[in-house]
């Protein structure tokens, strides 16, 4: 194994986690596969990312890349030929990709639980009302069913939408190669057909499910298995690559001006899983940043997260 080597930490089950396993389909790359916990504790992920847990997590040596934004966006900058963005798609990608990561993923992620919460074992239900704070009423087995109705005709409506726009006669959502759009829409739905199968308005949308089975044909490249204990031993014998500062020229800045390298701060989801990263600023971007940090068992890495989403602090 190498350096430049792309190991993926996910579970099979994980839906943004699928979103990255079909970009490599998209971008036909070769990757290795580090299958974590699906609920905590996640030592071995933890050990690399500083306390960030939420899955996938992508390593490349000793550079560890959290969600799936940040992940994408390194994939596309080192792997461009395939692009995520055919032509004059950028802006129009990524507005979709927001809606379907937070909107029609919510709605399709309370649907399942709300149908099928009794199915699922009660740690995952304690694990997840824990990494939400309180947040998404979708782990109380009695305030789930009694949102199912709603969610029921939201992700109707969200079908609905989609089906519509695929009339319009195109292979994908932005014309007739794949996008992020694509990727982006696809996993919800494909958590939901996966768990509820093509019940609750699928089976009625055969453009939408013919869409679907496009992407899915784009597969997930090529693959190979690796245990989480050769992935630690990567980064312990790694060093982070140095971040080319004319990528990252905007800085970040708060109501004391603008950060230092080497300053501490803390990064953290504002979302869900509410674990800080602390460590040392190294660089930032318009949607990037950049932490240096050390570990006692992996020793440096440096882990990067998008900026929109994430709550940015010094110390």
């Amino acid at each position: 194994m190498t350096a430049t080597d792309l190991v993926l930490h996910h579970y099979p089950r994980s839906p943004f986690a699928e979103k990255v396993r079909v970009a490599f389909g998209l971008k036909g790359l070769s990757w290795r596969s580090v299958i974590q916990p699906r609920i905590a504790p996640k030592p071995e992920l933890v050990a690399l990312t500083g306390g960030y847990r939420r899955i996938p997590v992508l390593q490349i040596g000793a550079d560890v890349y959290c969600d799936t934004r940040r992940i994408l966006a390194e994939l596309e900058q080192r792997f461009p030929e395939l692009t995520l963005y055919p032509a004059g798609t950028r802006g129009q990608a990524d507005i979709i990709a927001a809606w379907a990561d937070r909107a029609l993923f919510a709605n399709a992620l309370g649907l399942v639980f709300g149908l099928n919460g009794d199915r699922f074992p009660p740690e995952l239900h304690t694990d997840r009302a824990s990494f939400t704070s309180g947040k998404f009423d979708g782990w109380d087995s009695v305030k789930m069913r009694e949102q199912i109705p709603a969610l029921r005709n939201q992700f109707r409506i969200h079908l609905a939408w989609l089906s519509d726009w695929l009339a319009l006669g195109d292979a994908f959502l932005l014309g007739n190669a794949p996008s992020l759009a694509d990727i982006a829409v696809y996993h919800p739905l494909w958590y939901a057909r996966g768990n509820l199968g093509e019940s609750e308005g699928l089976a009625e949308h055969p453009r939408v499910l013919a869409w679907m089975d496009r992407v899915a044909s784009l597969g997930h490249g090529m693959v190979e298995e690796l245990s989480p204990e050769h992935a630690l031993e990567t980064a312990r014998f790694c060093q982070p690559v140095a971040t080319p500062r004319a990528a990252y020229d905007d800085g970040t800045v708060d109501q004391q001006g603008p950060f230092a390298e080497g300053m501490m701060v803390s990064v953290m989801p504002t979302d869900w899983g509410f674990d800080p990263v602390i460590g040392a600023f190294v660089s930032a971007g318009h949607d990037s940043i950049a932490l240096r940090r050390e570990d006692p068992d992996v020793g440096a890495t440096v882990v990067h997260f998008p900026r929109a989403g994430f709550a940015i602090a010094r110390l």
